[in-house]
């Protein structure tokens, strides 16, 4: 969907891919290590399976989520340890550049924040950035949605249209900003503007140095 970068007030940037960096295969790698060689399958990128979609939901509990993932690959000897370690080997951490354009975007742009995910990871980098940048990592938007508080997650129509209607945003004053094709096509057809972080840009080579949107 086409928008003019001029009228942009409003950012929704995606988490995982944008701001965070992530690394599927590290994950993917961790489980191979387990003895678990299909886990790529189970999880990925685009297709997840039902179990990850009610975890990234809300809908289960981390326990329930760790019990049935074991169930599930077929491990039932494998200690929680294990599996935690390796369903967190996906987060890399937060880039210092990223963090830093936040900074002086929210000074241009009303920013919120738009992510699929889980109890397990949000504990995690939320204690991370609070150690590393010593201030809360909301404090930075107007306000966050997060897939397991809200019950919804991407590509999902609803997801996008709760957002619009709950922070009272103009879709021709607002942008949403996503590293899955999946997701800005599901945000496009929702009618919201949306566009996709291919692989290898960085967030900070959507904007120039006054912090304008380029027209990509």
């Amino acid at each position: 969907m086409n928008f003019k970068p001029e009228n942009i007030t409003n950012l929704i940037l995606d988490f995982g891919g944008v701001i965070y960096r992530i690394d599927h295969y590290k994950q993917i790698e961790a489980f191979s290590a387990l003895g678990i060689g299909n886990f790529g399958m189970l999880y990925s990128h685009a297709i997840q399976s039902s179990l990850f979609e009610q975890f990234e939901c809300g809908q289960i509990s981390p326990d329930e989520m760790l019990f049935e993932l074991k169930k599930l690959i077929g491990k039932d000897d494998l200690s929680k340890e294990k599996i935690y370690h390796a369903w967190n080997s996906i987060l890399v951490g937060f880039s210092d550049q990223v963090v830093k354009l936040l900074k002086d975007l929210r000074t241009h742009y009303n920013l919120y924040l738009l992510s699929n995910t889980n109890s397990i990871h949000y504990a995690l980098f939320i204690k991370e950035f609070k150690e590393n940048f010593g201030l809360d990592f909301d404090s930075l938007f107007f306000k966050t949605y997060w897939s397991f508080k809200i019950g919804l997650r991407k590509p999902g129509r609803e997801i996008y249209e709760f957002v619009m209607k709950d922070s009272r945003l103009n879709p021709e004053e607002t942008l949403f900003i996503d590293d899955s094709p999946q997701n800005v096509k599901g945000a496009i057809k929702s009618g919201l503007p949306a566009l996709l972080l291919n692989q290898g840009m960085t967030l900070v080579e959507v904007f120039d140095a006054s912090l304008n949107l380029k027209s990509i």
